[in-house]
């Protein structure tokens, strides 16, 4: 049976951008990084909220990941859940963030779009 989610990828075109972004601008924490594999150019760049068990893994797009193209650079689905939307908006937005529009309530809870430094859209949510 399947117990837990393991890992979710984002690509983006420069680790070290990505990895600053995560750990500095959103507050996560820094899991892993270490070569893909020995004298790679890319990374195992993984990143989670405190205490998460689910891992960020913030993959460099290059021509090993040209079968996911189409998700470069767009809507990743992911939604990061917060326990204020409001306070992490206002946090957010005064660390750079650009967010596609405020907070908007809906009967399960509010939301808010917004932008990593690589260009994917991720999902703020407060349930």
């Amino acid at each position: 049976m399947i117990k837990r989610v393991g890992t979710v990828s984002i690509f983006v075109e420069d680790q070290d951008r990505a990895k600053a972004f995560y750990t500095d601008v959103l507050g996560m924490e820094l899991i892993s990084d270490d070569e893909l594999w020995p004298g790679a150019d890319s990374r195992w760049l993984s990143v989670a909220p405190a205490g998460a068990e689910t891992l960020i893994t913030l993959y460099k797009f290059d021509e090993n990941w040209e079968h996911y193209r189409s998700t470069f650079q767009q809507s990743q689905s992911l939604t990061l859940q917060c326990d204020d939307i409001d306070e992490t908006y206002r946090l957010y937005k005064e660390r750079g963030v650009e967010f596609l529009g405020e907070p908007e309530t809906q009967f399960w809870g509010r939301f808010v779009m917004m932008k990593d430094c690589e260009g994917n859209t991720l999902i703020l949510v407060q349930v």
